[in-house]
């Protein structure tokens, strides 16, 4: 038996908010991670605790069922939780075994490949839970050593995605920066970038925006960011994915992915309202994937392996979970193995800390029909790679290689973070 004795956590606000889960079993612990909205976090840990204390952490099943029924009554939201404890037990199981998390779970992958989520120019802006900009205060220390957008939004009370923003184009939007961002990312080793192309631009029109509708001058322009981009980095040796952002109408999104067919995206992602979790409406995914003639992804705002079936009948042939919020590792490996059915591609979203990533790693390495692209959107954090142990680069050229250190194969280092967050404590 494996008893556990204790579960903590602690929320910190990075490039996106992350939350951290230990749990513990003496000395013993595992960690976990929820990212880009643990909103619940504080409030549940005291049920958590009461739940899992005296439990056996290698009943790592029966421990879901039990947090799944105790929160019957909370909605998907607790998903966020419960993938954290499950990103955790699995550190933990592999930390007792001493075997790595990857190899507990049947995986022969051992080289991951990542691509960079660039936003623009610039990485995005920093945001909270809210998806609203803040300003933590490690900027000041980090200093030039930071690169994120802080002059897109007219209003720091609006989120950075969807119909509701107010933005404003500036120079980080110009083609000439889009395709320089592209150089130096492939000049780096990486295969793999996406960019964003919900982004005002010098002919945006607010009462548009508002109705999820561009002109013909401004699909032009996104065009004219992705040919640049295209050209930019040599060839179609490169991946190049673009992310909507659940912008636009149907009308517009199949504009859209018709004036950048040319250019062969390997994925249009996320393109309309109706796949987000708030929205998400499976018939008019389907009348998307009919009018647009490149692949469609969705799937970060997806809770377990149920909602990913309800995509089948949609033609998405590309699934995009955040095993963050999804349901763990657990319920990622679920995922692939539905997805492998299928023989559909699946490419993790990923806005986690090193933690999380490497979470995501382990699970595609037993992943059939991972695409080769799992998304880091952690280029510009200064302190990504700082705030782990043993100190190595994870993500070297494009690729987190699976190594045999037992668990998630990484540590937080406490005294990293707290050179960060001072009060930080787990």
């Amino acid at each position: 038996m494996l008893r556990i004795t204790d579960v903590k956590a602690f929320t910190v606000q990075s490039n996106f908010e992350w939350g951290f889960i230990r749990i513990y079993a003496g000395d013993l612990y595992g960690t976990g991670e929820t990212a880009g909205s643990p909103l619940a976090i504080n409030n549940v840990i005291p049920y958590v605790r009461k739940l899992l204390i005296g439990e056996d952490a290698l009943k790592r099943n029966r421990i879901l069922e039990k947090l799944k029924y105790a929160f019957s009554y909370s909605g998907t939201t607790v998903y966020f939780i419960i993938s954290a404890i499950d990103i955790a037990l699995h550190d933990l199981i592999g930390k007792y075994l001493n075997i790595p998390v990857w190899r507990l779970i049947g995986g022969d992958r051992d080289e991951v490949r990542v691509y960079v989520d660039a936003h623009a120019s610039k990485s995005m802006e920093i945001v909270d839970a809210a998806l609203t900009e803040v300003f933590p205060d490690w900027i000041k220390q980090y200093g030039d050593k930071t690169r994120f957008e802080t002059e897109r939004m007219s209003t720091l009370t609006e989120p950075m995605v969807g119909r509701i923003s107010t933005q404003q184009w500036n120079k980080d939007y110009t083609p000439e920066n889009y395709a320089e961002r592209a150089r130096e990312i492939v000049n780096e080793g990486f295969t793999a970038v996406k960019f964003d192309l919900d982004i005002p631009t010098p002919y945006l029109k607010d009462y548009n925006s508002r109705s999820g509708q561009l002109s013909l001058k401004d699909i032009d322009y996104l065009t004219s960011i992705v040919k640049a981009v295209r050209e930019a980095v040599g060839g179609d040796e490169i991946d190049l994915m673009f992310d909507l952002h659940w912008k636009f109408n149907i009308n517009t999104a199949a504009k859209i992915c018709k004036a950048l067919e040319p250019y062969r995206p390997r994925w249009i992602e996320d393109p309309t309202s109706a796949f987000s979790s708030l929205t998400l409406n499976m018939d008019e995914i389907n009348l998307v994937t009919q009018k647009c003639c490149v692949p469609i992804a969705t799937g970060e705002n997806l809770f377990t392996y149920y909602q990913f079936k309800d995509l089948l009948k949609t033609g998405i042939s590309i699934w995009t979970p955040d095993l963050t919020k999804a349901g763990g590792i657990t319920e990622g490996v679920k995922i692939s193995e539905l997805a492998s059915l299928f023989d559909i591609e699946i490419s993790p979203h990923n806005i986690a800390s090193p933690i999380g990533a490497m979470a995501a790693a382990h699970a595609m390495s037993v992943a059939n029909t991972f695409g080769g692209v799992l998304e880091w959107h952690a280029h510009d954090l200064p302190f990504w790679n700082d705030i782990v142990k043993p100190k190595r680069r994870i993500i070297d050229r494009g690729f987190i290689r699976l190594t045999d250190e037992p668990g998630l194969g990484i540590d937080l280092d406490m005294d990293a973070m707290k050179k960060i967050w001072s009060d930080f404590e787990i």
